[in-house]
This record gives C-alpha cells, structure tokens and sequence, in this order.
C-alpha cells in the first residue's frame, strides 16, 4: 500500500536508517500524510535509545545485568502513538519531535519510577508539554504506552470541539497527574485500539478514512484526561528540585574528559551538601551519585566501544573517561551489561564487517 511504510526487527539496524532519512526530509514527522510503523526489540541499552523514531533520546541504565527492550510506534498525518518496554531501571532524556504534546499511561510499572521528576504510580497521566525536555526514570521492568499528537491539530480540537485553552489547561496539568481508573483505562484503550488496528490493516485501501474516526476519539480521551488531571492542584516542587540537581550532576560528570570529580567536588559547584546530594539521587534515581556517575561514564565507553576504529585499544578509552584501574573498570562493565568490554568489541567489529 503506497500510504505505509513498514520496517520490522533488523539486529543491524537498517530499519532506522530510513526512519532517519525521513527525518532528514521532515523534521517533524508528525504532520506528514505516511503511515510509519515500526516493531522492534533491542538487547543494548544505546540502541534502544535510537529505536523510537523522530525522538532524540539519551538513555544510561541503572540496574545491573543484560538489557531487553522492545518498541512499538505508529506514526501518521498528525500524530504518533508508541509503546515500549524495557526490563531494566534507565535514566532517559529525551526531546519529542517538535511542537508536539505527549500524553501517555504507564502499563507496567514495578519499583521506583519517576516521569519529569515526579513519582509515577498506576493509574497515572504521565504528559509532556511541547518542546519540553523529557526527564524519564524507569521502573526495574517498565511499559509505557503514549500519544505523540501535533501541538496544532490538539490546540484546534480543543478550541473548536470543546471551546477550551489548551494552553491555559496545560498549566493546571503536572508532568505526572492521578486520573480515576476508568479514565485512565478509556485512555489505554483507545491507544491500544489505535495501533493494533493501524498495524494489521495495511492492505486496506481506506485506511485514511478509518483513521480519522481512531484520531477523533483518541483526541478527546486525551483531552478528558488532561481535564481529569487539571483539577488536581497540588505541584511536587521538592521532586523537581531533586531531578534538577541529578541533571546539573550529569552535566558536571560529562564536560570532563580523562578524570572524575569527586562527590565533594560536585557539592561545592552545585552549592549543597552531601545530605542533600545523597537525598536527591535516593528519591529519583534509587542510586548513589556516585553509581550514577560512574554508570554514565561507563555508557560513554560502551558507546565508543561500539563505534571505534580498529587500532583503539579498550584501554586508552576506559582511561578517557576516567577508569585508570583496568580489573575494576571491566568488572563495574560486567556488571552493568552483562558482557566484558572486548566482547563489546569483538561483537562491534564483527557487525562491521
């Protein structure tokens, strides 16, 4: 059917190189008359980072152990719809194609998870504003499923069907709200509907058509969400505060090359204290500052691992980004993904030959 693009599971990833393409030509994919549907599941934590198209994402993983993810994504004229799941805690940030709300449900959430620094619970909203940053920590096993729907086209809806500000909503709306359950179940509905019948109707010739009556009622389950989560008034400044010095010490961790500060270091430039530090990264992370910066930096040299020329040597990256000592870097490596580092390597350049 000339209206679809499919691209199903490739351990090579060719499948995103023509998601990547489309990019290239269209920036914001949401807007485009193509049906774009993708299926695929992932065992390293950076490629699941590239696997949503037309987001730009960078994930670290938390949890010890290999990695599993899968990605299901839908995307048409005005929006997208995705779901993914993963089976260890990531700390994602993440930017939505542009000019564009998401709005969402976390299906499966086990363990600690925090959604724009706020605590996610079930039966959450979780929402992102247009051209906001996405501050993502998942749960130990996590599943979210979520719209992606065009800025214009949700505003127009709502100014023209319900007579309402979407702009003025949105500021009543928290990045993480608790909707009653039957909303919040009405929501998922319509998202699952949408993409299951989006992916098994890709010969029907009036699949355009079809579409526009999945669109209008997912439009307005997600604007009664968003009208259900407005009434709640109460803001969750503390946990803001405590995602805003987690990022501040990713910054920090990430400007330096060849060395690493040290916790005393990162409270003098952050101007707090220990407690406070240690506190923060309890409440939205679940790990120490100093797991986390030591796990960032290991993602660093797994990235390169990857992508590196023939003649580098494991070494001289460990030691750019800060591992001096070489039988504990390749433990700290083993233990966050499950693999040594020269089997990184060997399974690096066997891809590229």
């Amino acid at each position: 059917m000339p209206d679809l693009d499919v691209h199903g599971k490739n351990e090579r990833g060719e499948s995103m190189m023509n998601f990547r393409e489309a990019l290239l030509k269209n920036r914001n994919p949401v807007g485009t008359r193509k049906i774009h549907f993708v299926e695929r599941t992932s065992r390293d934590v950076l490629e699941q980072a590239d696997a949503l198209p037309f987001w730009s994402q960078d994930y670290t993983q938390l949890d010890r152990g290999s990695f599993t993810g899968s990605i299901m994504s839908v995307t048409g004229r005005n929006m997208q719809i995705f779901r993914e799941s993963m089976n260890r805690a990531v700390d994602q940030i993440a930017s939505a194609p542009e000019d564009t709300y998401v709005i969402g449900i976390p299906t499966i959430i086990e363990g600690d998870a925090s959604w724009g620094g706020v605590q996610v619970k079930s039966d959450s909203l979780i929402t992102l504003d247009k051209n906001g940053e996405l501050l993502f920590r998942t749960s130990h096993f996590s599943e979210i499923t979520a719209a992606v729907i065009s800025a214009e086209h949700l505003e127009e809806y709502a100014g023209k069907v319900e007579g309402i500000d979407l702009r003025k909503l949105m500021d009543n709306v928290n990045p993480v709200e608790i909707i009653p359950t039957d909303v919040a179940q009405r929501l998922l509905s319509a998202l699952n509907s949408s993409t299951n019948y989006i992916s098994k109707s890709s010969g029907d010739p009036n699949i355009q058509h079809i579409l526009r009556h999945f669109e209008d009622n997912l439009l307005d389950t997600c604007l009664q969400a968003l009208l259900h989560a407005s009434d709640c008034k109460e803001r969750h400044y503390d946990q803001r505060i405590h995602r805003y010095i987690v990022s501040r010490v990713r910054d920090l961790t990430l400007s330096i090359d060849g060395d690493c500060l040290t916790i005393g270091e990162i409270c003098i430039n952050l101007r707090i204290s220990r407690r406070t530090l240690n506190h923060a990264f309890s409440r939205v992370l679940g790990i120490t500052p100093v797991e986390y910066m030591r796990n960032l930096r290991l993602h660093r040299v797994r990235s390169e691992l990857q992508s590196s020329p023939y003649e580098t040597t494991i070494a001289n990256i460990a030691a750019k980004w800060g591992f001096w000592h070489m039988s504990l870097f390749s433990r700290y490596y083993r233990e966050l993904f499950g693999e040594s580092p020269s089997e990184t390597l060997l399974l690096s350049k066997e891809l590229d030959k």
